[in-house]
This record gives C-alpha cells, structure tokens and sequence, in this order.
C-alpha cells in the first residue's frame, strides 16, 4: 500500500465502511495494519518512531486517523505532540499535521483545553521558526459536527499542516516527501524541548556544557530514562552493575530486588542525527548508581570494558 492508497482508503472507503458492522470489518483492519506498516516503509528502519492507525475504539469514529510518535515525547495519541493525518468529518479532503495529545489536554484545561492547546501551538511554533515556513500555521479546519468532537481539538491543536482535497491527492512522491518533511519537524521540535536547555536543574555532569552539548547529553539521558526502553534491558541483562558488580538485592534484601540503572551505550557524538540504536540487549547496559554518574564523567560514556579497567578495576588494586 502506498500513502496515496491509503489516504484515498480514508477518504472513499471509510465513509461507505461506516454503515456497516464495525467488527472485524476489512477497512478497519486496513486502517489499524497496513496504513501504519506503509508509514514505518516511508519513515524507514528507525525504532524512535512508532506508527498507529485508528478507525475507533469499539465503534466506528467520526473520522478515521494514522500517526506517528516519537517514543521519546509519547507512544499514544493522549499526550505530547505528533504527527498525524487528520480526515476531514465530511471526508472532503486530509491534513498532515503535527498536532497535540487532546486527551491529556482535557483531563488538565478542562473546559479551556482548547484556548490552552492553541497557546502551546503559538509556542511550539516559537521553537520551529524558519523550519515551518511553507506550511499552515496555527488551526486547521476539519468540518467537526460540533465543538465537544476531537476534530474541534485536533483544529485548536494543530502547530502547522498541509492540506490535501480529497478531489487533488498529491502523487505518492510528493506524499512521501511531506511526511518525511514533517518527521524532520518533529524531530526538531523534540530536539529543541524546553527541558533540554533548563539549568535550573542541571546536574554535575552538564555543568559549564554549551547549549548544543548540553541538549546531546540531555538526549542522551532521555533514552536512558525512558521507563519502557530502560526495563526491557533491565530484563535482558539482569540487575548486577556491569562496570563493579554491586547487587543491590544482596545488599539491602527485598528493597533491593531488580533495581538498577539502564545505560545507552551510543556515542554521544552520534545522537545529533535521527537513526538512533535501542535493541535492549545490544545498545544497553545496567550499572549501579555510582558507577552510572561515573561513567557520564569519564571518557568511556560508550564502553563500560575501558571505563571497568580505567577506573573500577584499577582502583581496586
């Protein structure tokens, strides 16, 4: 399937698939499989990015969508920001948009999730500058049927899209072309996160870094922490240190029991592109506290064999 046959699904199948049974129905399982696999196929092999088609839960939704996530900002559509294609409620046409997570939105704002999504828009917007020239800036328009629909969210949530009628698709060069254009957007609006370039906080290892080391770092400890990644390889390579041994479960019993600390093993110097290693076996390890805030002050932050022998074994004669 191509982007322009998956987006023609949504606008030409869709609207006659809901008069049926939703159950087990062909074109949402087309929409829940295929249109997320034709995403991965354009983005590429790349494991920061997770691909989600969504028909309705349980019953058919006004309009259907498909959307990317960065693990690293979110892997649901509740929170965070995504990029997403968007249908039209009267199936005229689709934006690709990188919106915002509404569910998140209105459990916080409540009746003011709307003016508050617009607000982080503007600021989102902010943070891109020159890299979303070209683009619909702000609201979109998705004919919502009435102001309480996710559509009327998702056009308060929209940081910048691109419209495609539904009488003038694009070939699917040009649609793969913009999707990758818009990963490239997301990817710099990640990189360019508030937390990454907060000091307020900084920790020992990022004092006196420039900005630019310091939101590499700062992305290089987001991987670690991120608590799906971290405990896949907690589970594939146990929870002694790998650097001195320490086990905390021999030291201090049950408090102890499977408490480590997963760290990325990539470069620092390789974390300014998009292709980034996370097989939990391969890219991690697991190292105690101590030896973990060690290794980020070393010059083995990628090997813990050389920091073992430059610091931990040596110390130990």
């Amino acid at each position: 399937m191509s982007i322009h046959a998956a987006l023609s699904l949504f606008l030409e199948e869709y609207p006659k698939a809901i008069s049926r049974s939703f159950a087990g129905d062909a074109v949402a399982e087309f929409i829940r499989k295929d249109v997320p696999e034709t995403l991965s196929s354009v983005i590429g092999a790349n494991p920061r990015y997770i691909t989600h088609g969504s028909p309705g839960q349980g019953n058919w939704a006004r309009a259907p969508w498909a959307a990317v996530y960065d693990r690293f900002v979110t892997d649901s559509a509740q929170d965070g920001y995504y990029v997403v294609y968007l249908v039209k409620e009267d199936f005229s046409g689709v934006y690709i948009s990188l919106n915002q997570g509404i569910t998140a939105a209105k459990r916080q704002y409540g009746a003011e999730a709307k003016s508050a999504l617009k607000v982080r828009a503007s600021d989102f917007l902010a943070r891109l500058g020159s890299h979303a020239s070209g683009l619909q800036l702000g609201p979109i328009d998705l004919a919502s049927s009435g102001g309480s629909n996710l559509s009327a969210f998702y056009e308060a949530g929209a940081v910048c899209s691109k419209y495609y009628p539904n009488d003038g698709l694009p070939e699917d060069q040009t649609l793969s072309t913009d999707l990758l254009n818009f990963i490239n957007l997301y990817f710099v609006l990640a990189s360019r996160e508030a937390q990454l370039f907060e000091r307020a906080d900084a920790e020992e290892d990022e004092i006196n870094l420039g900005e630019e080391d310091l939101r590499t770092l700062r992305e290089h400890k987001r991987i670690e922490r991120n608590r799906k990644l971290a405990q896949k390889a907690k589970q594939a390579l146990g929870y002694v240190c790998k650097a001195c041994g320490f086990d905390f479960e021999l030291k201090y019993g049950s408090i102890g029991r499977e408490f480590i600390e997963a760290h990325h093993l990539t470069p620092l110097s390789e974390l300014k592109g998009q292709r980034l290693l996370l097989d939990p076996k391969r890219d991690f390890t697991v190292l105690c506290a101590n030896c973990h805030r060690m290794i980020h002050r070393s010059e083995f932050v990628n090997s813990v064999e050389e920091f073992r022998s430059h610091y931990v074994v040596k110390n130990d004669q």
